[in-house]
């Protein structure tokens, strides 16, 4: 299956750096990219308001029904890798109820991709 993975920056730049591995999405619902994303799926990756221009694949994918505490451990575990120090607040995730961890392999550049607009949703399953 392929994916549309939609980031704000500074997370685009770091996943296109290396920098950060592991994107982590989180819910009230269960949304995609939970219980949707499967290792080895293929994922377009589009900075807002941009077009695709760039790809990875789903490497080892986990997904979480959340406690305060488990949020912690999460952040705790692999927050270097998701790129904590640049999240501006993890106390607004203690409060959601489901988490997507993918970790993004064979990330690579590539000429852009026109897409449709997103509409607001930061992730989108392409059947």
């Amino acid at each position: 299956m392929t994916h549309i993975a939609i980031f704000r920056q500074p997370f685009f730049n770091m996943v296109l750096s290396g920098e950060k591995t592991i994107e982590s999405r989180w819910a009230m619902h269960k949304v995609a990219p939970y219980g949707k994303v499967k290792t080895g799926d293929a994922i377009l990756l589009k900075e807002t308001g941009k077009d695709v221009t760039a790809t990875a694949v789903a490497g080892r994918v986990e997904f979480f029904e959340l406690t305060p505490s488990l949020v912690d451990e999460i952040r705790i575990k692999y927050g270097k890798e998701i790129g904590t120090d640049k999240f501006e607040d993890w106390q607004g995730t203690r409060h959601k109820k489901y988490c997507t961890l993918v970790w993004l392999e064979k990330v690579e550049k590539i000429n852009t991709i026109k897409v449709k607009r997103s509409n607001g949703s930061g992730w989108i399953v392409c059947e």
